[in-house]
C-alpha cells in the first residue's frame, strides 16, 4: 500500500514542472528578456532529453535496480527545479529543462515498468490519473505565488520542496521497489525480440493515442472559439477536458478490473470514433461534447497499453518495449499537435478531419494488436 501511494505521489509530482510553464512564462520571460514566442523552445528540449532517458532507463534499472533509478531520477528533477529558479538567461533555463526531462522520463518509464508487473488495471489507471491531478495543481501554485506578490522563482522553490520530499522518500525505501526479473528475461530468444511487429504496433499506438490527447488539449479552445463558443465557456470546456481524463482513468480502471483491459480499450476506441463524428458536425454544442468525450475516451488507453505490453510481446523484453512506447508517446505529443495546428491555420474543419483520421488509425491498430494476441 505504501509503494502504491508513493507511485501516485511521484506521478503527480512529475506533472508539476511542465504544467507550470503556461502560467509562469509571462513573468519569467521579462526576467530572462525573452519574447512571448520563446516559450515554444521549451517543449522540444524536454522531449529530446526525455527520449534519451526513456530509451536508456530500462537498461539502467536492470544494472542498478528500480529503486535507485527512481531515487536518482527524482533528485535530478529536483536539481533541475533549483536550476530553473536560479536561471538568469534563457540558455540556463533550457539547460534545466533538459535535466528535468532526463530525470522525469526515467521516473516515468521505470514506474510504468514496475506497474506493468505489479499493479492491476485500476491501480495503473489511478497512477496515471494522479498525473492529471498534478497538472491541475501546478498552475494554482504559480497563481498563489504571484497573487502573494512574490517572484515567479518562488513557484519553482515550492515545487522543489515537494520534489525533494519525494526524492528522499524514494532513497529511504529503494529496496522496497526491487522486483524479481521474470525467468523468461534471463535469455532473449528469437521469439522475444525487442523490435518486432507486436512491439512496433504498440509504439505506433502510443504515438497516435498521445498525439490525439495532446492535439485536443492544445487546440480545443481555439477550435471552439472559432465556432462561436464564448471565451468563458470554451475555457471551461478546455479545463473540463483535463478533468475528464482524470475521471475517465478512475472509472475505466475499475471497469477493466471486471471486464478486462482489452474490452475497455475497445470501448475507448469506439468512444474516440463517436467523438470524431461529433467534432466534424461543425456546430458548437456537438463540438463541446466531442472535446469532453475525447478526454474520457483517451483516458485509459496508454495505461492499459502499458499493462498489456508483456502479453502482446514477451515478459523477456516488456521492460524495454515499455521504454520505447514511452519514447513514441513523447514523439506523438511533440509532433501531432504541430501538424494539426498547421492544418487548422489553413482550414478550420481540418481540426475535425485530422482527429477523425487519427482515431481511425487508433482503431485499426487496436484491431491488429488484438488479432495477433488471439492467434497466440
Amino acid at each position: 500500500m505504501f509503494v502504491l501511494a508513493l507511485a501516485y505521489l511521484a506521478f503527480a509530482s512529475l506533472a508539476l514542472p511542465p504544467s507550470m510553464l503556461g502560467v509562469v512564462w509571462p513573468s519569467m520571460r521579462l526576467s530572462l528578456g525573452q519574447p512571448l514566442s520563446a516559450a515554444g523552445l521549451v517543449p522540444p528540449v524536454g522531449v529530446a532529453a526525455g527520449l534519451v532517458s526513456t530509451t536508456l532507463a530500462p537498461y539502467i534499472a536492470r544494472r542498478i535496480g528500480i529503486g535507485r533509478v527512481l531515487s536518482l531520477g527524482t533528485f535530478l528533477t529536483a536539481a533541475a527545479l533549483a536550476g530553473s529558479a536560479a536561471s538568469t538567461s534563457m540558455w540556463q533555463f533550457l539547460a534545466s529543462v533538459a535535466v528535468s526531462g532526463l530525470g522525469a522520463a526515467a521516473v516515468d518509464t521505470t514506474l510504468n515498468t514496475y506497474a506493468a508487473r505489479r499493479f492491476g488495471p485500476r491501480q495503473i489507471n489511478l497512477m496515471h490519473a494522479s498525473y492529471g491531478v498534478g497538472a491541475a495543481v501546478s498552475p494554482l501554485i504559480v497563481t498563489a505565488v504571484l497573487v502573494a506578490g512574490l517572484s515567479w522563482r518562488w513557484s519553482y522553490v515550492v515545487v522543489l520542496g515537494l520534489q525533494l520530499a519525494v526524492a528522499v522518500t524514494f532513497s529511504a525505501t529503494w529496496r522496497r521497489w526491487e522486483v524479481a526479473v521474470p525467468a523468461a528475461a534471463a535469455t532473449i530468444s528469437r521469439a522475444s525480440r525487442v523490435w518486432s511487429t507486436d512491439s512496433a504496433l504498440g509504439m505506433a499506438m502510443a504515438a497516435v493515442q498521445n498525439g490525439i490527447e495532446s492535439a485536443v488539449a492544445i487546440w480545443a479552445f481555439t477550435y471552439l472559439t472559432a465556432l462561436g463558443v464564448p471565451t468563458v465557456v470554451a475555457g471551461g470546456i478546455a479545463s473540463g477536458y483535463w478533468l475528464t481524463l482524470v475521471v475517465g482513468r478512475v472509472a475505466f480502471g475499475s471497469l477493466a478490473e471486471r471486464v478486462g483491459a482489452w474490452r475497455v480499450m475497445a470501448i475507448a476506441v469506439i468512444l474516440l470514433l463517436v467523438a470524431a463524428v461529433l467534432v466534424n458536425v461543425g456546430l458548437p454544442v456537438p463540438a463541446m461534447a466531442a472535446v469532453l468525450l475525447f478526454g474520457v475516451a483517451a483516458a485509459p488507453m496508454y495505461p492499459l497499453l502499458v499493462l498489456t505490453t508483456a502479453g502482446r510481446t514477451s515478459p523477456a523484453v516488456a521492460d524495454r518495449v515499455i521504454g520505447f512506447q514511452a519514447a513514441a508517446s513523447s514523439i506523438g505529443a511533440a509532433t501531432v499537435p504541430g501538424l494539426v495546428g498547421v492544418m487548422l491555420a489553413a482550414e478550420l474543419r481540418a481540426f475535425g478531419w485530422s482527429l477523425a483520421a487519427l482515431c481511425l488509425v487508433a482503431a485499426a491498430l487496436l484491431v491488429l494488436m488484438r488479432m495477433r494476441v488471439r492467434r497466440r
